[in-house]
C-alpha cells in the first residue's frame, strides 16, 4: 500500500513540474512581421522595441523579422532612421506588421531615448560608455573631440591633407555599413560601433570618390 502511495504522489509531482515547464514555455510567443514605408517598399534595418527597450532584432532587406515575446509584453515599437517610430499595444498577436505613413514624424534615436525609450541593455551600455561615443551629443562634436584630422564647421566636414576631388568638391566620402550615404547629421553616437577616417593613399581603394578623404562608420545594426 505504501509503495502504491509513493508512486500516485511520484505521478503527480511530475505532473506538475511538467505542467510548469508548459506553462514557461507558453509565456513565450513568437512573432513575425513586416515593416514598410508609405510606399510599400521594405524598411531594412529597423530595430524592435519591446516595453521600450531596444532588442537586438531588426528587419532584413525584404523588411522581414522575427522575435519571441513574453506573453506580457505590452508595448512593441518598430523604430527606423529614415522614418520614424510606430507603436503597436500588444496583446498576444502572432503577426505584426509596421506601415509607416508619408507624414510620419522622423526623429533620432536620441530623441526616443528622451521619450523614456532604452537603447541597450547593461551589457551594451558598459561597452558604448568604453567607446565613449555616447558621451556626445552629435556626430560632429565627437568627430571634433575623437578626430584632430578632421575639420568641423557647424555641419560641414572637411579631412584635413584630404585633397580634392575632380569636381573641385573636398567634401568626403562617407561610408555607412559600406554603402555611401549623402549625409551622416541624423546618426547618433549611441549607435556607432566604429569610426574610421582614410585620407591620402589610404583612399585607392576608392578611387575618384575618395579623393577628399573618406569616413567610414560602422553601425552597431
Amino acid at each position: 500500500m505504501a509503495i502504491r502511495f509513493l508512486l500516485i504522489f511520484l505521478f503527480l509531482l511530475t505532473g506538475i513540474h511538467t505542467f510548469e515547464a508548459q506553462e514557461k514555455v507558453a509565456k513565450k510567443i513568437t512573432v513575425t512581421g513586416t515593416v514598410t514605408d508609405s510606399e510599400n517598399k521594405p524598411v531594412n534595418g529597423a530595430h524592435i522595441y519591446v516595453d521600450s527597450v531596444k532588442t537586438r532584432v531588426k528587419t532584413n532587406k525584404k523588411g522581414y523579422y522575427k522575435i519571441k515575446l513574453h506573453s506580457k509584453t505590452k508595448l512593441v515599437t518598430v523604430f527606423s532612421i529614415n522614418n520614424g517610430m510606430l507603436n503597436f499595444n500588444y496583446n498576444g498577436e502572432q503577426n505584426l506588421n509596421f506601415i509607416f505613413s508619408k507624414n510620419n514624424a522622423v526623429i533620432t534615436e536620441r530623441e526616443l531615448m528622451q521619450l523614456g525609450y532604452k537603447t541597450s541593455s547593461k551589457k551594451g551600455n558598459t561597452q558604448n560608455k568604453k567607446q565613449g561615443y555616447d558621451n556626445y551629443k552629435d556626430i560632429f562634436e565627437l568627430l571634433r573631440a575623437r578626430f584632430p584630422n578632421v575639420r568641423v564647421v557647424r555641419e560641414t566636414i572637411t579631412i584635413r591633407g584630404g585633397g580634392t576631388s575632380m569636381t573641385g568638391n573636398n567634401t568626403p566620402l562617407f561610408l555607412v555599413n559600406g554603402s555611401q550615404v549623402s549625409s551622416i547629421a541624423s546618426i547618433a553616437p549611441i549607435d556607432i560601433k566604429s569610426i574610421v577616417v582614410l585620407k591620402g593613399s589610404n583612399t585607392g581603394l576608392y578611387g575618384a570618390r575618395g579623393a577628399a578623404g573618406v569616413i567610414k562608420i560602422e553601425l552597431k545594426y
